[in-house]
């Protein structure tokens, strides 16, 4: 219970106790200078928050993301600044556009330093300037006193409609400094704009009219899934999901289509649904822009405008949103037909992934050994992309990627911190052999606190997707593309952890089942061939701008 009596404490006591006012357990960083008054009130407070210590600040940021990613926690780093903020900003603008809370703490040179250049350890010319190009709240605590209110305000900030990362920055003397400091109750979070009653109606009376709908949803529906389901069961529509919104409605639901089904829907809809999504592949690539109506619901009034205005916006919570647009339904058209239809498109589009071979098949050996309620980390690696699209997934936030940034080295590090979030349940981390070598440091970190995650390490030696695409576009004048890659069992068993090799699916099947049942940190190295390229089954906007 938050007292808000002022006691004495130095600011690092009060950037600890804000962080136990809201809910936080668990830390990543590494120690430093300008963080070590931080530290030590960290020390204190060991059996209240636990702190796990990366070997990369990348690795600490990730981390982060990933616990936040697959609970409905805050995750948090603490990194020095300069440099080592520097480097955990790659994980950082992952988060932002993968709208996850996370919140980072870093320090800064001493105050009466900041801003002259005179060239001191970790300095920047100016760091919240830096963190401002990248996040929307960044701001600095001069004092113990200005800590619990300005931490409040960012946990506010981060727990918004769209879920957030945050950057708070102190000095060195600013954590040593003492002062009356107010324990200030945990930050709310957001409930959200209210429905508007009219908006509602005319969606409503739109859906009414529809003869082949669709349902398209993104990472904005999660917590809403009963009503997600209770809406696409009334409306008689298929539900197809993002990459971001993977889970939230089960794979296994005969309602349910993945995104190339959903690309082949797209062909005769009438109406779309587009539920918490940035809705962008449909609008910017799918074609028939004009032809289809559009009913979205979002939280965010600057989102829900982009790329273009929909012809019925509903502003509010999907929860809310779906409830009050489920209410406001008649008696659904029998929609049987329509669906009939998506089925034979789910047919087809199952067996193109089929065509695929080697990825369907190591696809479908993962999915077989990993439980239901499993979590698969993915990197943007071949198989990666593969698997956001087509692993069935069964619940909420159990299949976890990158984001838009596509940020190479985020799956490792951000499946130990999905594991420390959810110590019952079992997590899987698929990485190419590039980028598992971006944080493949961090497997001393599983080692040493005992992070039973299973690490499938792809490796092809080379930055695959990058090399195919010169094959196809530049004439097979490849550069920079082939690696040197270690023995990654021998890489892995370096860090006390168990490794092994599969050649085959059922190899893969047969060893992932029983690292599993072992439960502890370990590695399998799967080394494989040319591979199918998966982008021909996928309708995206082509990150490369347009080419004539």
């Amino acid at each position: 219970m938050a007292d808000e009596t002022p006691q004495i404490k130095t600011g690092g006591e009060a950037v600890v106790n804000a962080l136990i006012e809201n809910g936080v357990d668990t830390v990543f960083g590494i120690p430093g200078i300008q963080l070590d008054p931080l530290y030590d009130a960290f020390y204190h407070k060991r059996n209240q928050v636990r702190m796990i210590q990366t070997r990369h600040e990348g690795g600490a940021a990730f981390m982060a993301m990933g616990y936040a990613q697959s609970s409905d926690k805050t995750g948090v780093f603490a990194v020095v600044p300069g440099p080592g903020l520097l480097n955990a900003m790659g994980a950082v603008c992952t988060a932002e556009g993968a709208n996850t809370p996370v919140l980072g703490i870093t320090g800064q040179i001493p105050s009466d330093q900041i801003g002259l250049n005179y060239g001191i350890a970790h300095e920047l010319r100016d760091q919240l300037a830096m963190s401002r190009g990248v996040v929307g709240w960044a701001k600095r605590a001069d004092h113990a006193v200005e800590v619990p209110g300005m931490l409040s305000e960012a946990f506010t900030y981060i727990r918004s409609d769209r879920q957030l990362p945050a950057i708070f920055e102190m000095a060195p003397d600013g954590f040593a400094s003492c002062g009356p400091v107010s324990t200030l109750p945990a930050a709310p979070v957001s409930a959200g704009p209210a429905v508007d009653a009219g908006q509602i109606e005319r969606a409503a009376a739109r859906l009414a009219t529809a003869e082949r709908p669709a349902i398209f949803i993104g990472g904005g529906v999660y917590g809403s899934e009963a009503e997600l389901m209770a809406f696409a069961e009334r409306l008689q529509a298929p539900v197809i999901d993002s990459v971001s919104g993977r889970g939230a409605f089960p794979s296994d639901h005969p309602q349910y289509f993945n995104t190339m089904a959903g690309q082949k829907i797209w062909e005769s809809i009438d109406c779309a649904i587009a539920v918490g999504t940035r809705f962008l592949p449909q609008t910017l690539v799918w074609g028939r822009a004009g032809e289809i109506d559009v009913v979205r619901i979002d939280v965010d009034p600057r989102q829900i405008v982009k790329p273009e205005p929909a012809e019925y916006p509903i502003l509010a919570p999907a929860q809310s949103g779906l409830a009050a647009l489920t209410a406001a339904l008649d008696e659904a058209p029998d929609r049987s037909a329509h669906l009939a239809a998506c089925v034979d498109a789910r047919e087809a589009a199952e067996e193109e992934l089929r065509g695929l071979g080697a990825w369907y098949d190591y696809n479908a050996a993962v999915r077989s050994a990993l439980p239901r309620d499993g979590i698969l980390v993915v990197d943007p690696a071949q198989f990666g992309h593969y698997a956001r699209y087509a692993f069935p997934a069964y619940h909420p936030k159990t299949v976890l990627g990158a984001g838009y940034q596509a940020t190479l080295g985020y799956a490792y590090p951000a499946s130990l911190g999905a594991k420390l979030a959810n110590p019952d349940k079992k997590v899987v981390c698929v990485a190419g052999d590039g980028g598992f070598m971006f944080s493949a440091q961090e497997m001393a970190v599983a080692a040493q606190h005992g992070i039973a995650v299973v690490c499938i390490v792809f490796d092809n030696a080379g930055y695959m997707n990058v090399k195919m695409i010169q094959d196809r576009r530049f004439g097979g004048r490849n550069i920079a593309t082939d690696l040197q890659n270690p023995d990654f069992v021998a890489f892995a068993e370096s860090f006390s952890i168990t490794a092994e090799r599969a050649t085959t699916p059922d190899e893969l099947e047969e060893a992932l089942t029983r690292l599993l049942v072992a439960d502890e940190p370990a590695l399998i190295h799967v080394p494989i061939g040319e591979v199918p390229w998966v982008w021909d089954l996928v309708k995206r906007a082509p990150a490369q701008g347009k080419i004539d």
